[in-house]
């Protein structure tokens, strides 16, 4: 896997490196400022995090959303932060530890989530998916990780041309500017 922290600390220049730090630790306090509780009343007006569901916030950052869903999701619940940067997961496990919040585990991945077919309620991409080069492949995995009732939610500036990659995959159950929630297809469906 490439390593982008490595290409920060040994190659950018100073100014790439300042950028990056205040973008690690100042991100939380932007997006609780600017979007965050915005986006969290369409999470209740959509009805995505529930008591007890297993959630993967896929490119969770620092984990904004993360411990948002932890708490919802409660101690019967489980949350997987993924993120592609080792710096964003050792804010998210030093959180957690400070917030006594057990049921969050970060996994290290810019692809594949290494969790079990088919194991996960709800898919959370907030500000994701633009990044990603592999989309189609990406959501393919994402499909193959959710229940059978299982919901992708994907908040991005991308908007409707997030669903050119769902197709076949997911069908657009609800929608609200940025954010789509989908469902997923099932593969009897597909065929």
């Amino acid at each position: 896997m490439f390593d982008i922290e490595i290409l920060l600390k040994e190659k950018l220049n100073p100014i790439h490196k300042i950028w990056y730090a205040v973008w690690v630790h100042w991100w939380p306090l932007w997006r609780s400022i600017y979007s965050g509780r915005s986006i969290q009343r369409k999470w209740e007006q959509f009805n995505l995090v529930a008591k007890g569901q297993t959630f993967l916030d896929y490119g969770c950052g620092t984990g904004f959303f993360t411990f948002l869903a932890a708490k919802i999701v409660g101690m019967n619940g489980k949350v997987y932060a993924l993120d592609c940067f080792p710096r964003q997961l050792e804010i998210v496990e030093k959180r957690a530890r400070n917030k006594a919040l057990t049921n969050i585990k970060t996994i290290l991945s810019d692809y594949e989530t290494g969790l079990p077919d088919e194991s996960i309620d709800t898919v959370w991409m907030c500000d994701v998916l633009h990044e990603i080069k592999q989309k189609r492949a990406l959501l393919e995995e994402l499909h193959r990780v959710l229940k059978r009732d299982g919901v992708l939610v994907i908040y991005d500036g991308m908007k409707d041309r997030a669903l050119e990659y769902t197709s076949g995959l997911f069908s657009l159950n609800q929608k609200d500017d940025k954010l789509f929630k989908l469902t997923k297809i099932r593969k009897q469906e597909i065929h």
